[in-house]
């Protein structure tokens, strides 16, 4: 993770503290990749949002374990709420309902530890669900690895971002909970190229086309 940041800190124009969490984020991504061993929070392929953003903020704020425990717990609700209503799997609803949802976990995860309301942990929760809606999933090679790495990047912006804006007092026109449905019929919505079959996206790139054949051969 230091060398990560290290590398992603040279003339940034993001602060420390993000920074430090995408480090955590994409540090934690690649024991995935490496086949280690992870928690799925609440995927394999978010794996590292969640974790980077409580770390990092941990460890800057000086949080406590039961903080950091307490805010799991917001996440874990926020998750579950998300699993019920709509689904955390990339082959049911893109990368919206991966990402997006570990986004929107950490997101309120994250305003739970800077001591705002529940109210304001939903808002964040959903304004980081906003920011992602419709976004596909189209693992390079079906292996979940391009780009899902740098989405996990982006989704420790998408949540700080969104517990920022919460925490400021700004407020979602759209409840949480019609966010959510929202969510569901747009990946219901999506063609099944763009969820997790490898056929559209950036998998079908032709760049995406060459690796999967380098990798496993002929594709027809």
């Amino acid at each position: 993770a230091h060398l990560t940041y290290q590398q992603i800190n040279k003339n940034s124009l993001c602060g420390h503290l993000q920074l430090k969490a995408v480090a955590y984020a994409l540090s934690c991504f690649e024991v995935n990749a490496s086949m280690g061993k992870i928690v799925a929070a609440p995927t394999a392929g978010a794996c590292g949002i969640l974790p980077g953003c409580l770390l990092a903020v941990g460890e800057e704020k000086n949080k406590t374990e039961e903080e950091l425990l307490s805010a799991l717990a917001t996440a874990s609700g926020i998750g579950r709420i998300i699993a019920i209503h709509a689904t955390l799997a990339g082959a049911q609803g893109g990368c919206q309902a991966e990402c997006g949802s570990a986004a929107a976990m950490a997101a309120g995860a994250l305003v739970q530890l800077q001591n705002g309301t529940p109210q304001m942990s939903f808002i964040a929760a959903g304004i980081a669900l906003e920011n992602i809606m419709g976004l596909v999933c189209d693992p390079v090679a079906g292996l979940v690895e391009i780009p899902c790495a740098k989405r996990n990047a982006g989704g420790v912006a998408n949540a700080f971002l969104a517990a920022d804006m919460a925490l400021s007092g700004i407020t979602n026109v759209i409840p949480f909970d019609e966010i959510v449905d929202a969510m569901s019929k747009v990946g219901k919505a999506l063609p099944k190229s763009l969820k997790e079959t490898s056929l559209g996206g950036l998998a079908a790139t032709p760049t995406a086309i060459k690796i999967q054949k380098e990798l496993f051969g002929s594709i027809d």
